[in-house]
């Protein structure tokens, strides 16, 4: 019997040395996948007085290039309104320096409108005047992360103020028809909020701005 009460006794001994498991307290669910020891001492740290390690503030989120889409029209517009008169002065300076333009066009834009002012000035074309806005219409605007905008517009122009000059530098006597058009234009942004025109093509004849 002396052996069964010893065999007894170490038995509690052994189980009064095994750690007692407690029931941890479940992470979040976005909290990162910890390992086994790292897991327990977390758990521990949730019953002591240690206050909590509060989430970090989010990263506030930038402000939208445009308040409004009237706002970015009106931009746009103004991005229009500009790339037409240096368009024109390169033309009146017979083609020197179009790397004017180049801020106001994106590259293929741009590429496409020096040919065109050298087919311009090849032909000794000169005009005086030039296209006069008779509207704008908005068609679509987009507005991505900080910087980031898309505008597409309609823009309605009249040539009725462009004259078409002789070599003497008169007025030709054969005069260009007086039409009135509609452009498809695409304003957008760089990540520095800077405007360029990605698009202008022909839509359709007359005013479709008010329609």
């Amino acid at each position: 019997m002396w052996r069964a009460a010893a065999a007894m006794v170490d038995a509690r001994s052994t189980l009064s040395r095994m750690p007692t498991i407690r029931a941890r307290r479940a992470l979040p669910p976005r909290s990162l996948v910890l390992s086994a020891t790292a897991a327990l001492l977390v758990a521990l740290a949730g019953c002591s007085d240690t206050p909590a390690i509060p989430d970090a503030d989010p990263t506030p989120t930038a402000s939208p290039l445009f308040a409004s889409e009237e706002e970015a029209l009106e931009a746009a517009i103004a991005v229009w309104e500009e790339y037409n008169a240096v368009a024109y002065e390169v033309r009146q300076d017979e083609g020197r320096q179009p790397e004017r333009l180049e801020p106001l066009l994106s590259a293929e834009l741009y590429m496409d409108e020096v040919e065109s002012i050298q087919e311009f000035v090849a032909a000794g074309t000169r005009t005086e005047g030039t296209s006069r806005s008779t509207g704008a219409k908005l068609q679509q605007f987009q507005s991505g992360p900080a910087g980031i905008a898309f505008v597409s517009f309609y823009a309605c122009s009249i040539n009725d103020e462009v004259v078409l000059l002789g070599e003497d530098g008169q007025p030709s006597e054969t005069q260009p028809p007086v039409v009135e058009v509609t452009l498809e234009v695409i304003v957008e942004s760089q990540e520095s909020g800077d405007l360029f025109i990605s698009k202008r093509e022909f839509w359709a004849e007359g005013n479709q701005c008010d329609a």
